[in-house]
């Protein structure tokens, strides 16, 4: 299995350095540095605490099935796995994180099962494949930084799923947003996983 990538820069309004971010997050919130009016009577020159740090790029790997029995097996483990799969939004975020910072591996089906849960529950069927079908897991990904006290902080994952058919076609689509903050997922990783190299990358399932 050998993936085809392609890669384009991710978006940046602006990013600074660990040290700078930890020296700004220090200066603005401490309360001793500001007036109650909000002014400055810290030492030295007032930090820009208006400063916003955002990154975002776009992680997709679309997987085919040339054969009829590809998409049997990929149909009969889906089915198998629907009945065991966990959280969604851990199952996403553990999936986008081996897309992009552990290589690039062929999806296991339990996550992309788990991704499309609510769905399911909801009693939504989803399409099984055929030779020539394709699905397509999109991942995007927002990430937000601000040192003021009441700024964004967080990582905002967007899951999408396409199903097509041997035209093209799409014969299934769901879309669903995850939002994580700094309190519950590290600042690092959210920023490390916002911050790679958008791509597209294909398998073959057999």
């Amino acid at each position: 299995m050998t993936p085809i990538i392609e890669r384009k820069r991710p978006t940046k309004v602006v990013q600074l350095t660990e040290a700078e971010r930890k020296t700004l997050e220090r200066m603005c919130n401490n309360r001793f540095n500001w007036t109650d009016g909000g002014h400055w009577m810290g030492a030295g020159t007032p930090p820009n605490c208006k400063l916003k740090e955002r990154i975002s790029n776009s992680i997709s790997h679309t997987i085919t099935f040339p054969t009829d029995s590809a998409a049997l097996k990929w149909n009969l483990e889906w089915e198998k796995s629907i009945r065991y799969v966990g959280h969604t939004g851990t199952a996403a975020l553990t999936t986008a994180v081996g897309l992009t910072l552990g290589g690039i591996p062929g999806i296991v089906i339990g996550t992309a099962a788990a991704i499309t849960k609510d769905e399911l529950q909801a009693n939504v069927p989803y399409p099984r494949m055929a030779r020539g079908w394709s699905y397509e897991l999109i991942f995007d990904h927002e990430f937000k930084w601000s040192p003021h006290p009441y700024g964004q902080k967080g990582l905002t994952q967007k899951v999408i799923t396409i199903i097509r058919d041997h035209n093209k076609k799409i014969q299934f689509q769901s879309s669903g947003f995850v939002k994580y903050s700094i309190e519950k997922l590290p600042e690092g990783l959210a920023r490390e996983l916002a911050n790679v190299p958008s791509r597209k990358t294909n398998s073959i399932f057999n």
